[in-house]
């Protein structure tokens, strides 16, 4: 199953859910990009110690809350003690699949790990077990992750899962690995992705997403690779001024 509607046009993806303008990965930077017509965000999937799946990029709170703590030995009880800089609590996935029930947006979910394949099994399982229950899917999600085998085990959970490999853009044998692990779209750094490479992405069925685009330039590059998705950390401004 591909999904053609999460990227029917060169897509604005809020990455981070608009990092270098709102507070990145929250409910409220999620909500206030909304609110602006934004349609299309990526975030990235933690499990806790207890199990839970918890919405935030870093492996630690020391960069976003300030206190030191690692999310995969830490609690949710735990984390929710915690507040970033601005004063916002980090949000688990099933608050996030609240907010978005009903509602005309598209998200891709980032799996992070730490390196142990029996917790990313167990977060790729829960993921897909949130996801269900919320009747959150089709072609509104795109599941990514650097580790393919993030991906083949949501895979094996929910074949119908669209997801896409994360990695350079100047290595061919990504795409062969992405095929192989029945990946429908490659997300590849915008610094390191060739014209070829480009190329051989849709050559071999694949969508293309580049990341992260930072600056008008990016936005310009990113359209000459002719990219379907254009990941970015300043979504309003890419919307408002750089599609003019």
């Amino acid at each position: 199953m591909t999904c053609d509607l999460l990227f029917a046009a060169p897509q604005i993806v809020a990455h981070r859910m608009g990092a270098m303008e709102r507070d990145e990965n929250t409910l409220e930077a999620l909500k206030e990009c909304a609110s602006l017509g934004l349609k299309a965000f990526e975030t990235d999937i933690h499990i806790t110690k207890d199990d839970q799946l918890i919405v935030t990029h870093d492996g630690s709170l020391k960069r976003r809350c300030g206190v030191e703590g690692v999310v995969e030995d830490m609690t949710l009880e735990e984390i929710k003690k915690a507040r970033t800089k601005d004063g916002h609590q980090l949000p688990t996935l099933k608050e996030l699949l609240t907010f978005l029930k009903d509602k005309d947006i598209l998200m891709q979910l980032e799996l992070k790990t730490n390196g142990d394949g029996k917790r990313l099994k167990k977060l790729a399982e829960l993921m897909v077990k949130e996801l269900k229950e919320a009747e959150f899917g089709g072609e509104r999600l795109l599941v990514i992750s650097f580790c393919l085998e993030g991906l083949k085990f949501t895979k094996e959970f929910d074949p119908n899962i669209s997801t896409g490999y994360l990695c350079g853009g100047s290595d061919e044998k990504n795409i062969l690995a992405a095929k192989e692990a029945g990946c429908d779209w490659i997300s590849a750094e915008l610094a390191t992705t060739t014209r070829r490479f480009a190329d051989k992405v849709r050559k071999e069925g694949m969508k293309l997403a580049l990341w992260t685009i930072r600056a008008k330039r990016d936005f310009e590059l990113a359209k000459v690779l002719e990219a379907d998705a254009f990941v970015t950390d300043l979504p309003k401004t890419m919307s408002e001024e750089w599609k003019r």
